[in-house]
């Protein structure tokens, strides 16, 4: 005589669950929510143009092409000269020696737009704002506090503005200033 099978998945097709009491049914037909971002959030080649930048600070260059870097996680400038292997108020010494001189840009200002275009690049129609400032690993009331200080913007104008946009601004706002060559 032969015993029935054990086990409690033995009446289902290979791979699939049984929804726990009281909850509904994971749809495993839709896509995934976030798509892999084939697009640089910012400007290509941005990195590259930084570490040629001849009139920073070799130090300065690099941590600001690392900044460029999304896999770094850097929100901060204590992150970016933790990251660069200095401290702080070196990148300080360096960006005020050789950006802000003649302009009321700051070092934490050009991280923070570095943030509002990875928000934008990762906002979408189903997206909340939320998520986004969640994915970037900063809180909400931060990433809306930043777009209205760096751009005068609330979140909703900005998500309209979209990711060009706003890009278009940082090249025309912040990297106008940056790259710019003394002389």
């Amino acid at each position: 005589m032969l015993a029935p099978p054990l086990s409690l998945f033995s009446g289902r097709a290979p791979g699939a669950r049984a929804p726990l009491p009281g909850h509904p049914a994971v749809d495993v037909s839709r896509p995934a929510r976030r798509p892999s971002l084939p697009t640089p959030s910012v400007p290509p080649g941005l990195a590259a143009m930084l570490r040629e930048a001849a009139h920073l600070p070799p130090r300065l260059r690099e941590a600001l092409a690392l900044a460029c870097d999304e896999r770094r996680g850097i929100r901060t400038v204590e992150r970016l000269a933790s990251v660069a292997g200095c401290d702080r108020r070196t990148l300080w010494t360096h960006w005020k020696g050789a950006v802000s001189a003649d302009s009321d840009l700051r070092l934490q200002d050009f991280v923070h737009w570095l943030l509002l275009l990875r928000a934008t690049h990762r906002k979408t129609a189903e997206l909340a704002w939320a998520d986004v400032a969640d994915e970037i690993g900063i809180h909400p009331h931060t990433l809306s506090r930043l777009a209205r200080q760096l751009t005068g913007c609330s979140l909703r104008d900005l998500a309209a503005t979209g990711h060009a946009g706003l890009t278009r601004r940082f090249e025309a706002e912040v990297l106008t200033v940056v790259l710019r060559t003394p002389g």
